[in-house]
C-alpha cells in the first residue's frame, strides 16, 4: 500500500472518531434516550483507544520513512502533518469519552 493512501485512510479514521465525539458532546442528552446508545459509545471508545495506541507507532515509523527518503514528497509531508494534528484531536476525544462512558 502506498504511503499517501495510508495517510488518507488514517485521516478519515481520525475524522470519524473526532466527529463522533463532537456529536456526543452536543447531543448526549438526546442520544442517551435511545436504547443501545451506551454500547455504541463504548464501541467508539475502544476503537478510539486502539487507534491512538496503534497510530502512535505508525506515525513514528511513517515520519521516519517520509523524512529519510531522498526525493522528499511534499504531499506525504502535508498529510503527515495533518495526521499529527488529527492524532492529538483523537487523543482528546478518547479522554472526553473516557469521562462520559457510564460504568456497566
Amino acid at each position: 500500500m502506498k504511503a499517501l493512501t495510508l495517510y488518507k485512510i488514517q485521516s478519515c479514521l481520525y475524522l470519524l472518531l473526532i466527529v463522533f465525539s463532537l456529536q456526543h458532546f452536543f447531543f448526549k442528552e438526546y442520544s442517551y434516550s435511545f436504547d443501545g446508545y451506551e454500547s455504541i459509545v463504548k464501541v467508539f471508545l475502544s476503537a478510539s483507544f486502539d487507534t491512538v495506541m496503534i497510530s502512535l507507532i505508525m506515525l513514528v515509523i511513517e515520519s521516519i520513512i517520509s523524512l529519510n527518503r531522498k526525493p522528499v514528497r511534499k504531499d506525504e509531508l502535508k498529510y503527515l502533518f495533518i495526521n499529527l494534528v488529527l492524532y492529538y484531536g483523537t487523543a482528546l476525544s478518547v479522554v472526553y469519552l473516557l469521562g462520559e462512558a457510564r460504568p456497566s
